[in-house]
């Protein structure tokens, strides 16, 4: 395969891992010298489509969290949510890794928003709310969706629920979907 950004080849990197609790899942990782990078987790068999609840606690910062790239993240407290888009990766990474990517992107908004002094005071009290969980003083819900099953959260603690068909459909999948209407099949045959 070649680079989508510069035309060279890319490294492909494809394994399974045996996730405990959970089932075997297939690991794809590509990635261009150009600094191009892709990865995503995809569970080996069908899921149904789940809620994942957890609180976060500084007592448990460090409880894994498998993220698909139909996974959706939401911190309600905080009025956050990270939903999958085209671009959109898998990750692996812990209950803090979340808040700090949180954070990440929250400072990045204060920059952007720079002067607008309400968005500003809103991204501090996000960054502080964040700061309070890792210290011990504050206590966060961590939600993952996701409508096709293949997001975990490795965790006695975590509450896991099937949703609704209806709401699945209403999830952001990060798959893109074209849909060429309105031509003959000879038309479609040619594009």
């Amino acid at each position: 395969m070649i680079c989508p950004i510069c035309g060279k080849d890319l490294k492909i990197f494809v394994s399974t891992y045996d996730v405990p609790f959970f089932e075997k899942i297939l690991l794809t990782s590509i990635s261009c010298e150009c600094g191009f990078k892709y990865a995503d987790s995809i569970v080996v068999g069908e899921k149904e489509p789940t809620r994942l609840k957890i609180k976060v606690r500084r007592d448990n910062l460090f409880t894994k969290v498998i993220r698909s790239t139909s996974g959706t993240i939401r911190i309600p407290e905080l009025g956050v949510s990270i939903e999958p888009g085209p671009a959109s990766q898998a990750f692996v990474t812990n209950l803090e890794g979340i808040l700090r990517r949180i954070e990440d992107i929250v400072r990045i908004a204060m920059r952007w928003n720079e002067s607008d002094e309400i968005k500003v005071k809103r991204c501090e009290w996000i960054l502080k709310k964040i700061q309070e969980t890792i210290d011990g003083e504050e206590e966060l819900t961590l939600v993952l969706e996701d409508p096709f099953g293949n997001s975990l959260i490795i965790s006695d603690e975590c509450f896991k629920e099937r949703i609704s068909e209806e709401e699945a459909k209403n999830l952001k999948t990060g798959v893109t979907i074209v849909e060429l209407t309105g031509l003959t099949e000879e038309e479609i045959s040619k594009l």
